[in-house]
């Protein structure tokens, strides 16, 4: 069953170039972080309890690409990097994980992403230090099936996403997101929500 565009229980349906800043508070309680940026995203990462593909996009944290693999044993996931070392880095952690038969690592950015390919496209923690932001969105916004999501994780003020437009929601936006909304603030970030044009 499809996700249903709408924010959490109670919330208006969310709209085109609408930015809703409904915000969850997340507290760790020495969750892993990719759990906490997962469950704020709502139904839409259900499905992939079943199957699936997610893709990540920067592989700076190894660990949290690792932890990405191991949320969710059936799915499929693909990982990029522009960074040789972080791949590597990415590479060996899924293995240790043990997820190294549904997982590909490669060097590059969104732009080797397949079109309508994912469930779920994630930034961690990468998206505001690219050189083409806007760029790097449009392409994740476009290889992500119509009923999933792009999650962007950043170590950023929650203004930031929303104050004009050069801040993380402002290059959401540009890039041709349906609907954007600001999921949760965690101890290991703030998660920002993001819906392809159906």
């Amino acid at each position: 069953m499809d996700a249903d565009p709408t924010d959490h229980e109670g919330s208006e349906p969310m709209t085109t170039s609408t930015l809703v800043q409904q915000e969850t508070v997340i507290e760790g309680g020495g969750r892993p972080p990719v759990v906490e940026w997962l469950r704020a995203m709502g139904p839409v990462v259900h499905r992939l309890d079943y199957g699936g593909r997610v893709a990540a996009v920067g592989c700076g944290d190894a660990r949290a690409v690792a932890m990405l693999a191991s949320a969710y044993p059936l799915a499929g996931l693909d990982a990029v990097g522009a960074d040789p070392g972080h791949v590597r880095s990415a590479a060996d952690a899924i293995r240790r994980a043990g997820a190294s038969a549904r997982c590909e690592i490669e060097v590059g950015s969104t732009e080797v992403l397949a079109p309508g390919a994912y469930d779920l496209v994630c930034f961690l923690h990468g998206l505001a230090e690219l050189a083409d932001p806007v760029g790097a969105a449009r392409a994740a916004l476009l290889a992500v099936r119509p009923t999933g999501a792009l999650m962007v994780v950043e170590h950023t003020r929650a203004d930031a996403f929303f104050d004009g437009p050069v801040t993380v929601g402002g290059w959401l936006l540009r890039a041709g997101a349906a609907r954007t909304r600001l999921a949760a603030s965690t101890a290991h970030g703030y998660v920002l929500d993001a819906r392809p044009q159906l």
